[in-house]
């Protein structure tokens, strides 16, 4: 008798928020493959192996993504991809970071931090698909993680200076 298996695979995604620490999704994926032989109706489905497989990935919400793709428009709308790519993950390396604000919101609105915010540009731009894919694609493998700030035109009094990127001069902790 000829058997035939048939193989299932089933995914479980649980995400999990932690209302007390920054803001993290723990995303599991659990992968469980059924062999079937296929040769008559009353075999059973037995599982024969199980992957779980972990990693991090911050939560964040559509707005957030809109938020920083905004941000990003109104401080480097004429800068390199790379430029904008640097100004994005300057946003998140501060919401990673102990020193700054927990959240993408609070973080951008800090008082004194973006000139968008401070000179109204914030008000006067659109965000862009290609800017808010740079975002999700940040969100997935930052160019940088250690950026924190950025100023145009020379390096600010804070941090510890790392490059020039077109007009911005970054900085670190």
């Amino acid at each position: 008798m000829i058997h035939q298996t048939i193989v299932f695979v089933f995914l479980l995604y649980l995400s999990i928020f932690n209302m007390n620490a920054k803001q993290e999704t723990i995303i599991t994926e659990t992968v469980k493959v059924y062999e079937c032989p296929v040769v008559s109706s009353n075999q059973h489905i037995s599982e024969i192996n199980t992957i779980t497989l972990e990693k991090s990935e911050p939560l964040i919400s559509e707005e957030d993504i809109q938020l920083i793709a905004l941000v990003t428009m109104a401080e480097a709308e004429g800068e390199s991809e790379d430029g904008k790519r640097l100004v994005i993950d300057t946003i998140l390396n501060r919401v990673d970071s102990e020193e700054f604000p927990d959240t993408c919101y609070e973080v951008i609105y800090q008082h004194n931090q973006f000139s968008c915010i401070l000179d109204g540009r914030i008000n006067r731009v659109a965000v862009t698909e290609e800017v808010r894919q740079l975002v999700i694609e940040e969100l997935q493998e930052k160019k940088n993680n250690e950026v924190v700030f950025f100023t145009a035109g020379n390096y600010s009094q804070y941090g510890v200076p790392l490059f020039i990127e077109g007009g911005h001069y970054f900085s670190k902790f």
